[in-house]
């Protein structure tokens, strides 16, 4: 049985064909023939002898005739019959060799070629080929490659708004309130000053009374520096409100987590920051406790935040700042402006400093909207002197 592994180009279970076996006897009458002329030279320094008698062998050849020169040429028969045996070899070898893989074809110097598995295409013998192909890939158009935005997370940063200290009052006051919002990562005070003051700037919360005194403005940067806060906005505001520029510099602050002053740019070289404040002024916060009433509302709410949602069943916790007299905090919780609970409470402190306060609604809240109203009344007439009113609602 024969054991002999298959060729390529071969049929399993036939005897391999020998293609050069026909030459083998005259490739051995050629070996022996070159074999024994060998033996019979024996090499001596004779290189000018040498040189002279294949002078005169050529002569003989051209002038005396055959004989001489086939003595002295008769080496070469088996020569020329071993050439002749090398050319017939050649010939079927390079007959019958097997074909090289074709180089890929692309279509432009910059096509990329992808080798594949062996490919089972049928060769011209109708074996299938072991030769691995590749495959030309057309180069395509070179896509325009979008940069991914930045990696934001959410955080509740401090945000000043300005409003008046009761409803229908022309006083103004800036209100903090805490703000969910996207800021780049990693968090940095940069970033959140950035857009806090871009929320500041912004259209107010839906169904407030504050006031919008930086329309058409963009705060382009935040830079926290060594010795200031350095904000560049697009330009300054026509707005006559007068806290404009302290509502800015209080959440730049806030929100960068320092007190150092503010600094702004304008980018269109504008001279002021709003009427009156000069864009080469810093600003700097308060200390004395009557200048800051006289900058900040009297009553803050800073949970719930505005807006949340709040669990159905529950008793509802309201907490925030208040300067009132004799540290008085009062509270109601209106629902579709019907008040459903009510009372008070004591800040830490009284006015004029600014104290914590903390209060639990009596009732649990059913599903629904509310509005928790947190205020200070005059001590002569009851009449509401600061409020501030945040919407929730009972989930």
């Amino acid at each position: 049985m024969n054991t002999e592994p298959t060729r390529p180009g071969e049929t399993p279970g036939e005897e391999p064909t020998l293609i050069g076996a026909g030459l083998r006897p005259v490739e051995d009458r050629v070996r022996r023939a070159l074999d024994a002329e060998a033996r019979s030279i024996t090499p001596t320094d004779r290189l000018g002898a040498i040189l002279a008698d294949a002078h005169a062998s050529d002569e003989s050849s051209w002038g005396a005739g055959a004989g001489a020169g086939s003595r002295r040429h008769r080496w070469l028969v088996p020569a020329v019959a071993a050439a002749a045996a090398v050319l017939v070899a050649g010939t079927v070898w390079a007959v019958n060799r097997p074909s090289a893989p074709t180089p890929p074809v692309a279509g432009t110097p910059t096509a990329v070629a992808t080798s594949t598995a062996r490919a089972s295409t049928p060769t011209s013998s109708g074996a299938p080929s072991s030769v691995p192909t590749q495959t030309a890939q057309r180069p395509t158009s070179p896509a325009t490659t979008a940069l991914p935005p930045p990696a934001t997370t959410t955080v509740s940063v401090p945000v000043y708004y300005l409003g008046p200290v009761v409803a229908g009052s022309d006083q103004l006051r800036l209100f903090r309130e805490f703000v969910s919002t996207g800021v780049t990562t990693p968090v940095t005070g940069e970033a959140k000053a950035l857009a806090a003051l871009r929320l500041a700037t912004g259209t107010p919360p839906k169904g407030s009374s504050y006031a919008f005194a930086w329309s058409g403005v963009t705060v382009q940067s935040v830079t926290i520096g060594p010795g200031a806060i350095t904000v560049r906005l697009s330009s300054g505001t026509t707005s006559t409100d007068s806290l404009a520029a302290e509502q800015l510099g209080w959440t730049a602050q806030a929100a960068a987590g320092t007190a150092r002053p503010v600094r702004f740019e304008l980018a269109d070289g504008g001279s002021e920051v709003s009427p009156g404040h000069p864009a080469s002024a810093s600003f700097t916060r308060p200390t004395d406790p009557m200048t800051v009433l006289d900058q900040v509302a009297p009553v803050w709410v800073d949970e719930p935040a505005r807006g949340s949602a709040v669990n159905a069943g529950a008793r509802l916790t309201v907490k925030g700042v208040a300067s009132t007299f004799e540290a008085t905090v009062e509270w109601e919780l209106l629902r579709d402006g019907q008040r459903v609970d009510h009372g008070f409470t004591t800040a830490s402190v009284g006015a004029p400093d600014r104290g914590t306060y903390r209060f639990t609604t009596k009732s649990s809240l059913a599903p629904g909207d509310y509005v928790v109203r947190v205020f200070a009344s005059s001590a002569k007439d009851g009449s509401p002197l600061a409020e501030q009113l945040v919407p929730v609602t009972a989930r």
